[in-house]
């Protein structure tokens, strides 16, 4: 009977044995599914992080759309209930000019039309001007006279200037040159007006006649000379034109460099200096399209009523808050809603829209035909071959810092292995010292993952002496024994089975790792080569961009010159 309890005894405890091991085995299987949980928990949190950023980026630039548009409508409402009497002066004036060219509205509507003008709009410079006009066509000197005179207190400057263009389009040379003096006795080169680019515009179109050109040129000479003379006037030409060619650098690259990008600490600087490189290429076209523009004999002789209207019709200083603000709505809409490459632009329009500026300024701003400029493409031609010594100065300098930023040494990491290069030449080396630093890791890992069989060889001699002594007539002390025997043995055995497969994967791991290491490591050299080679490519057609500044002189964008013309020069250029 005893024997037989003996043996039903052991079979449970066997059985139990069994039934804790299985349990064991299952909490393991357990642990390992909820660490592969965790692991891709994080990797969708970090995917849903990453979609949100971009859903906020997306909502943000939406946004500044959606205000832009709504502000662009609000300040044309201010503006039109603010200065829309100023609208109809203008639209009056031009309506003047061309009932007396077509001579089909009678002089007395002309002045009873000019007269109510004046009456609405106290202050503006353009109501008694039209009242002069109007007088003028009737032959009523002496209400031209006052009305003149009001005019040129008001503003003088504009008055002048406008009657000058009139007077030109009314072929009366000899008025249009001394309304043209009178005009420019009122400038001052540090502080131009805005208008000043209509003469200038008149100028390299030949529109204001002979009579008008010597005028014209000796006035350039000397405010030319006059900013030359002036303290950091080179420094401050260089930045002007410097920031203005910097935003012709491209916003992407045409050829994408993945493994430079994604392994590269350099890549910023790599990705940012091949951006500056593509600048020539873009300064290049740009300046092309300008001078390959053509000019015919017919728009020339349209050109004074072209600058007529835009005197007549163009915003006044009033105004010009409001159309910054305009102007920088419609840059948040061009860039559809990115406010901050809106900003960059606006900083370099926005010289074009200040009230008085420097001849120097005047020239960017018609070279580069910013917001507010006015000017044709002759103008612009004649600027930029005026300025071109600026031009060439500033864009130097561009070059020069683009070019000390590139990276000497492309350096990168992968799997925590560093090694740099300069021009993909040392690929086997840098192979041969990752996979020396991968095998060296995997031994690393493969001697912290070792066990001993000790527990397991322990675990089953307790289980035989717990055994015997349960054989031998001492059953609680020997099955105590035999179940904590067991217990460690099986516990042991799964820790070395365990150790084991681990030690199977890591060399997996490590031998994958080597083989994805050294293929990305190829790929980062001939990226290397490839960028290397691009830059090179298009850092060279710099050259390109000063030979075609060079080939270029003012007096070939400058019509029915005279030889006091050629008097104009930079830097000693006849």
């Amino acid at each position: 009977m005893t024997e037989a309890i003996r043996e039903a005894d052991l079979r449970t405890i066997e059985n139990n044995l069994s039934i804790l091991a299985n349990s064991i085995g299952s909490v393991d299987a357990n642990v390992q599914q909820v660490d592969s949980e965790v692991s891709s928990m994080q990797d969708e949190i970090s995917a849903l992080r990453h979609d949100f950023n971009n859903y906020v980026e997306q909502q943000m630039l939406s946004n500044n759309l959606s205000v832009a548009h709504t502000k662009i409508v609000q300040i044309e409402q201010k503006i039109e209930k603010e200065y829309g009497h100023y609208d109809e002066i203008r639209r009056t004036t031009v309506g003047i000019l061309q009932a007396d060219d077509l001579e089909i509205v009678r002089k007395e509507v002309i002045t009873s039309a000019s007269e109510n003008m004046m009456i609405s709009a106290p202050g503006y410079w353009l109501a008694p001007c039209l009242v002069a006009l109007s007088a003028w066509i009737n032959n009523d000197h002496e209400l031209a006279d006052k009305a003149l005179r009001e005019a040129l207190k008001r503003d003088r400057e504009k008055t002048s200037l406008l009657f000058a263009l009139i007077c030109r389009r009314a072929d009366r040379k000899n008025a249009s040159l001394k309304w043209t003096s009178y005009y420019l006795q009122s400038q001052d080169e540090t502080k131009l007006d805005r208008n000043s680019i209509i003469i200038i515009d008149a100028f390299a179109n030949g529109l204001l006649g002979v009579d008008a050109e010597g005028t014209v040129s000796n006035t350039l000479e000397q405010w030319l000379s006059n900013l030359e003379n002036r303290p950091n006037f080179k420094q401050q030409q260089e930045q002007q034109w410097g920031e203005a060619l910097a935003l012709y650098k491209p916003d992407k690259l045409e050829n994408p460099y993945p493994m430079l990008q994604q392994y590269s600490s350099n890549w910023t600087d790599l990705e940012d200096t091949l951006k500056g490189a593509y600048l020539h290429r873009k300064i290049l076209e740009y300046f092309k399209e300008i001078f390959d523009k053509l000019d015919s004999t017919e728009n020339i002789k349209k050109q004074l009523d072209k600058i007529l209207m835009s005197l007549v019709t163009g915003f006044d200083n009033e105004e010009l808050e409001y159309k910054r603000e305009e102007r920088l709505n419609e840059l948040i809409i061009k860039y559809e809603g990115n406010k901050i490459r809106a900003k960059q632009d606006m900083d370099v329009e926005k010289r074009s829209y200040v009230k008085k500026k420097d001849f120097s300024q005047l020239l960017t701003d018609a070279a580069l035909m910013n917001g507010g400029s006015g000017g044709s493409s002759s103008t612009q031609k004649f600027a930029i071959a005026l300025s071109k010594d600026w031009i060439k100065d500033a864009y130097g300098d561009l070059v020069v810092k683009n070019r000390s930023r590139v990276p000497e040494v492309i350096n990168y990491q992968i799997n925590g292995f560093s090694d740099s290069t300069e021009n993909g030449e040392n690929e086997n080396e840098s192979i041969d010292k990752y996979q020396s630093s991968i095998e060296t890791k995997k031994q690393n890992q493969l001697n912290a993952a070792k066990v001993t069989k000790n527990g397991l060889y322990a675990g089953v001699a307790l289980a035989a002496i717990g055994t015997i002594l349960a054989l031998t007539g001492h059953s609680i002390i020997g099955v105590i024994l035999l179940f904590a025997g067991g217990f460690w043995a099986i516990r042991s055995w799964k820790k070395v089975s365990s150790v084991e497969q681990r030690k199977q994967e890591i060399v997996k791991q490590f031998e994958k790792q080597k083989v994805d290491g050294s293929n990305i490591i190829r790929q980062i050299m001939a990226e290397t080569v490839d960028i290397r080679d691009e830059f090179n490519d298009v850092d060279s057609e710099y050259d390109k961009v000063i030979d075609f500044l060079d080939q270029l002189t003012p007096q070939q964008y400058v019509n029915n010159l005279n030889s006091k013309t050629r008097h104009i020069n930079l830097k000693g250029e006849a």
